[in-house]
């Protein structure tokens, strides 16, 4: 099976559960500004030094309320052959928004996700940016300086890891799913931190 099937398959499995946690569906899409190209698949690719901003959008709750929607998500790396693992992600929850002039009314939440380097990557990112402004400043530094600048410059690596992805993305009324969504999307390698 190609890859496009199995998350397509990935889709199917996880509908069922989304029905089962709430009757509300969340539709959720790529920000157009985040995309940088299609596959042949129609996949979007994404940049892995760019925003990937993300909304979900779901039929507006029955019940007012004045607390905002909030966002959680799992991402799954599609591997070549189909399979799904589980990564590390994090979102960062920009706007919310609520359109009660469509007829049904929407709500919804607008994010950037982020895929972060696995360590052993992200200590390298943070290594070669230390050894090219090393290089531009040819002083000694001491071994144990040293070692504490790379950690400290690896909290702030900010690029994302490559592959394919699924998103789910959960949308929360306090810890009440609301809606998921599915994103689909491809990060393509597109240059290093340390060399921006």
């Amino acid at each position: 099976m190609t890859r496009l099937k199995y998350l397509l398959l990935a889709q199917i499995v996880l509908v069922p559960w989304v029905a089962f946690c709430s009757n509300l569906t969340a539709s959720c899409e790529l920000a157009d500004r985040s995309i940088v190209g299609r596959a042949s698949s129609g996949l979007a690719e994404v940049s892995n030094l760019g925003l990937i901003e993300i909304t979900c959008r779901m039929p507006a709750r029955s019940v007012p309320t004045t607390s905002l929607l909030k966002v959680a998500t799992r991402v799954y790396e599609v591997s070549p052959t189909g399979s799904l693992r589980l990564v590390p992600s994090g979102t960062q929850v920009t706007g919310g928004m609520d359109d009660f002039g469509l007829v049904p009314p929407q709500e919804g939440v607008i994010f950037v996700l982020n895929l972060p380097l696995g360590l052993p990557a992200r200590q390298a990112e943070a290594q070669r940016l230390f050894d090219k402004m090393q290089n531009s400043r040819p002083e000694h530094v001491p071994e144990i300086t040293r070692q504490e600048a790379v950690k400290r410059i690896q909290k702030s690596v900010s690029q994302h890891r490559v592959g394919q992805f699924l998103v789910e993305c959960r949308l929360l009324d306090g810890t009440r799913v609301m809606g998921i969504g599915i994103v689909q999307l491809e990060v393509l390698f597109k240059g290093r931190f340390s060399d921006i």
